[in-house]
């Protein structure tokens, strides 16, 4: 049975690199049989947070906020695709997750960082770790993360050079233990339902 997962992008620059890495990750989840889906923080385009999606009177919430609160409800595990702004993650992504909590429970959630430079963006994985965790996601231990973006994915989103081959390799490993904790948390939540 396929795994619902949602692989969630926060960039809104107009060049963005990152997409690539998302797009990667999609089509990865998708070779292993997962019923994977790319959420594009600017495609969705939600406003800046000014009421959280169950602040809305139930059947009033904006169409898109409804739409994304069904699939994240519906999904069995996330995925992170973050860009470092600043030492800091993407403020796109942060407002999208923001725009949500209860909706998140009890699932888990891995994070993938990437950056133009050789950080690869480690300090917004850092950054995400904690929120994602206040958030009611359980993070799993293995990331990935990847630096010089433009030089380790194509346009067309093939790895390519050192970087796109260590990213093949650890594609796998990374897959391997979301799909672990998956597993785990559809057996606990079909034991014992969660409270909402």
């Amino acid at each position: 049975m396929s795994n619902r997962i949602l692989v969630f992008y926060g960039s809104y620059r107009s060049d963005r690199m990152g997409i690539r890495l998302a797009e990667f990750a999609v089509e990865r989840l998708r070779r292993r049989g997962e019923a994977a889906e790319l959420i594009d923080a600017k495609a969705v385009n939600l406003p800046m947070l000014d009421r959280m999606y169950k602040e809305y009177p139930k059947g009033q919430a904006p169409a898109p906020l409804e739409n994304l609160a069904q699939k994240i409800r519906g999904a069995d595990g996330f995925v992170f695709v973050t860009g470092e702004y600043n030492w800091g993650v993407q403020p796109g992504l942060k407002n999208l997750t923001d725009h949500f909590l209860e909706e998140w429970f009890w699932r888990p959630a891995a994070i993938v960082s990437y950056s133009a430079g050789r950080l690869s963006g480690a300090r917004a994985s850092t950054a995400w770790h904690g929120t994602l965790s206040e958030m009611g996601m359980v993070v799993v231990s293995s990331t990935i993360a990847v630096g010089l973006i433009g030089q380790t994915l194509s346009a067309e989103g093939e790895p390519t050079g050192e970087g796109g081959k260590a990213l093949e390799k650890t594609f796998p490993r990374f897959a391997d233990d979301l799909m672990w904790w998956v597993e785990a948390a559809n057996a606990q939540r079909q034991r014992k339902p969660p409270p909402y």
